[in-house]
């Protein structure tokens, strides 16, 4: 599958963090009175705080250091990414657990998902053929770049091979939800 296709299955549009929360806790679904009456409640301040730390995988403090809740406009595009792909991957039923429940952000490693993406369903010749490539490290890094809203340039200081060793931890949170995000796509479109 060519990466340009891979990606149009991923969020075009990433949502200001408010309205990223407000997704979460089902609030888009109310009027802007009720949306008001419930982000002034006592207690949401740290349910927003406490969400986006468990979804992104970083602590807290880090959180209330983007700016005031539930704007949080200080977020770095990274985790405005990030919130991009949970919200086509996870249903507000399911925010709304992880809210309330112990959670690990998971991690795809940059191999897994570009087997996932650029590899799944070819036979070995196939793969060994794309792999074989010269393109195919520019479709990779392409297909990173684009995936994580960030220059190829920075994935090259990750390293050399198709590991990446020092991609940042947060990157990988971002790629495992990229890759929900594309599968949930990817059924609706076959049962559609």
């Amino acid at each position: 599958m060519n990466n340009y296709e891979s990606i149009k299955h991923l969020p075009a549009e990433i949502p200001a963090p408010r309205q990223f929360l407000r997704y979460c806790f089902g609030f888009d679904r109310l009027t802007p009175e009720e949306i008001l009456d419930e982000e002034i409640c006592f207690g949401y301040s740290v349910k927003c705080v406490n969400l986006l730390s468990k979804v992104l995988g970083i602590q807290k403090k880090t959180v209330r250091g983007w700016g005031d809740n539930p704007n949080f406009e200080d977020m770095p595009q990274h985790a405005r990414t990030t919130c991009g792909y949970v919200q086509v991957a996870l249903s507000p039923e399911i925010l709304k657990r992880i809210a309330s429940s112990e959670y690990v952000a998971p991690r795809v490693t940059a191999n897994q998902f570009i087997n996932e993406m650029l590899l799944k369903g070819s036979s070995y010749s196939e793969r060994l053929k794309i792999v074989s490539s010269t393109k195919f490290r520019g479709q990779y890094l392409t297909l990173l770049s684009e995936t994580l809203t960030i220059s190829k340039r920075t994935i090259y200081e990750w390293g050399r091979d198709i590991e990446l060793p020092k991609m940042p931890i947060y990157h990988q949170h971002t790629l495992a939800y990229a890759l929900a995000a594309y599968r949930k796509k990817q059924q609706q479109n076959i049962a559609a």
